[in-house]
């Protein structure tokens, strides 16, 4: 994730006078930032940054990227999947095919999104025939969300195109590489706590 820019400095702060010669070159390379109280304004990390906060700034750089990428590969996945299926219900219709039988509310838990997105998402899928909705199997006055056979189908040759994708990033990584970067992922992806 890149740092944000700013078009000038922040209102009420001003730059430090130039450095006289001879000082660090790092000091003279660009003024300082100031606040109205003539203080060093909040410095935010960067991965060139020395130390634990530099690797972290590093670190939220490239899973910025990653999500980008990610996002990208979502939205050209969902047009191949179907045209008329936009990214948000094609992510949806995966979690409901993971996760089946389910109920629109769990979905909103595990991708916070808004109650009314998600009814319009599963409408959008049931209309175009990839989600059913069944009575659940413990509590018949409950409606769950499955995929239908037609979805499955469809879901299978958009995966291959996928996985595709995916091995381009990973060309000429060996099996070990990329068994060290799935637990790597794995890791990261269920924090401590």
């Amino acid at each position: 994730m890149s740092q944000p820019t700013v078009d000038g400095p922040p209102e009420g702060a001003v730059l430090d006078a130039p450095r006289p010669s001879g000082g660090d070159p790092a000091d003279q390379a660009a003024p300082r930032l100031l606040g109205a109280a003539g203080q060093a304004a909040p410095h935010l990390p960067g991965p060139d940054d020395d130390g634990r906060e530099g690797l972290m700034a590093g670190v939220v750089d490239e899973i910025g990227s990653m999500m980008v990428e990610a996002k990208r590969t979502i939205a050209a996945a969902a047009s191949r999947f179907d045209p008329d299926v936009p990214p948000t219900a094609f992510y949806v219709l995966r979690y409901v095919m993971k996760h089946q039988p389910c109920s629109a509310g769990d979905i909103v838990k595990a991708m916070a999104m808004d109650k009314s997105a998600v009814s319009r998402q599963v409408t959008l899928l049931r209309e175009a025939g990839f989600v059913d909705v069944v009575p659940d199997a413990a509590d018949g006055r409950v409606m769950t969300l499955r995929s239908t056979e037609r979805a499955e189908s469809r879901m299978l040759e958009v995966r291959h195109e996928n996985r595709a994708v995916f091995r381009n990033h990973v060309e000429g990584w060996s099996d070990d590489e990329l068994a060290e970067f799935a637990g790597w992922l794995r890791r990261f992806n269920s924090p401590a706590g």
